[in-house]
C-alpha cells in the first residue's frame, strides 16, 4: 500500500517500508548530569533525513524537544542502504516521562528545534519510550 502525506503527496513509498524501519537507543549517564545517547538504526529510508527528538510525557500537551537540546546534533542522514549511527549528548538524563522519538523528513530538511509540519513534511516513524 503507498503512502501519502497529509496533503495527498506521494511519500515514494510503502507501508510495508515504513514498518520495516528498527532501532536501538542506549542512554548512558554522564557528567554533570547530562546523557550520552548512542543510537543505531536500520531499514531507514535510503539517504535521507532524520532527526532524534525527545517526548516529554509529563507535559499536557506532551511536549517535544530536540534530543540534543539546541536542535543541532539531533539531525543526521541514513547511508544510502538506509542505515543510520548517530551519538550525541543529551542535557539531562531521561527517565519514564520521556521517550526518544525518531522523526523523518520527507522535505529533506532539518528543521532546528521544530520538527517540521507534522503529517507533511515530518513523521514520527519510530519511539521508545525510557523505562521505570
Amino acid at each position: 500500500m503507498p503512502l501519502f502525506n497529509a496533503k495527498g503527496e506521494s511519500l515514494g513509498f510503502d507501508l510495508g517500508q515504513w514498518l520495516s524501519a528498527n532501532g536501538k537507543v542506549t542512554i548512558t549517564p554522564s557528567a554533570n548530569g547530562k546523557a550520552k545517547i548512542s543510537a543505531q538504526f536500520s531499514k531507514l529510508r535510503p539517504s535521507a533525513s532524520y532527526s532524534l527528538f525527545e517526548n516529554h510525557f509529563d507535559k499536557q500537551p506532551v511536549g517535544f524537544t530536540p534530543l540534543d537540546g539546541a536542535g543541532k546534533d539531533n539531525n543526521f542522514h541514513s547511508d544510502k542502504k538506509g542505515v543510520a549511527r548517530v551519538t550525541l549528548t543529551a542535557p539531562q538524563m531521561l527517565t519514564h516521562a520521556n521517550a526518544v522519538l525518531l522523526v523523518y523528513h520527507s522535505d529533506k530538511t532539518f528543521h532546528g528545534e521544530q520538527r517540521g509540519e507534522i503529517g507533511v513534511t515530518a513523521h514520527h516513524q519510530l519511539i521508545a519510550r525510557i523505562p521505570e
